[in-house]
């Protein structure tokens, strides 16, 4: 996908239409995400949720690792914008879609990396509040023990613990979804989101032009996060650990 193929009125259709192309023929060489060099970096129960949100800027050779319940949609929105303005006004999902660009291994290896945390209890907490109070999963996974009922958020994270923790991308631990060493990325955080992107925006697409936020499925998960009791607390820490640990790790 070349600077070319995003300017003009028909700009997505052409950058999609080169992004099919090259995504064919990297799945036509390996078949499936455990033979994938990127996504085989990962634990194997990961792999099939990163492979549709690989994030790769071939023309300025980054690389993001875009992790569910982290901002990504604002995150995409806002690289796209500074990037290529006129694509502003497209839908998020298509965005999404569009950057979804698999690159080849020597180009994984050669990218600049970024990604972006989320401070993993409130993460948690957001997770119950979007995915655990919709019907759609309430029905799919019943949390609570039948189709209807709300779960409380011990009742989602033993769900979560002894069922359900790995067949969505969006519980699945943050430092999961990342191919290689972490140490290998620039990493950022939500609650530091609008600098951390100004400085990649300039640095890789010449210019930031500001924040572009996407709040679709905001949740009160801030103010939640301080409500939680002992045995939440001590659940998120079962799943979450190795998270917690690496999130305390960036604020020393």
């Amino acid at each position: 996908m070349s600077d070319n193929g995003l300017t003009g009125q028909n700009a997505p259709v052409a950058a999609m239409a080169k992004r099919n192309l090259r995504n064919r023929l990297v799945r036509t060489r390996y078949a499936s995400p455990d033979s994938y060099p990127v996504t085989a970096l990962l634990p194997g129960h990961a792999r099939q949720a990163a492979m549709s949100r690989i994030c790769y800027f071939p023309g300025q050779k980054l690389f993001y690792a875009r992790l569910p319940k982290c901002a990504n949609s604002t995150i995409v929105r806002t690289m796209a914008h500074s990037w290529r303005p006129g694509l502003a006004d497209v839908r998020i999902n298509r965005l999404k879609s569009l950057f979804n660009v698999l690159p080849w291994r020597r180009e994984f290896e050669a990218a600049a990396k970024i990604t972006v945390l989320r401070e993993p209890v409130e993460r948690a907490v957001s997770a119950w509040l979007d995915k655990g109070h919709n019907p759609v999963f309430i029905g799919q996974h019943r949390y609570a023990g039948d189709l209807e009922t709300i779960p409380t958020l011990e009742q989602f994270l033993i769900a979560l613990r002894d069922n359900d923790y790995y067949r969505n991308g969006h519980y699945l631990p943050q430092l999961d979804m990342i191919p290689g060493a972490i140490e290998q990325y620039d990493v950022g955080t939500v609650e530091r989101l609008e600098p951390f992107l100004e400085r990649v925006c300039t640095t890789y697409f010449g210019r930031f032009m500001g924040l572009r936020e996407v709040r679709h499925h905001a949740t009160d998960s801030r103010k939640k996060k301080l409500e939680i009791n002992a045995r939440e607390r001590s659940l998120i820490d079962e799943l979450y650990g190795k998270d917690i640990v690496f999130y305390q790790s960036l604020l020393i």
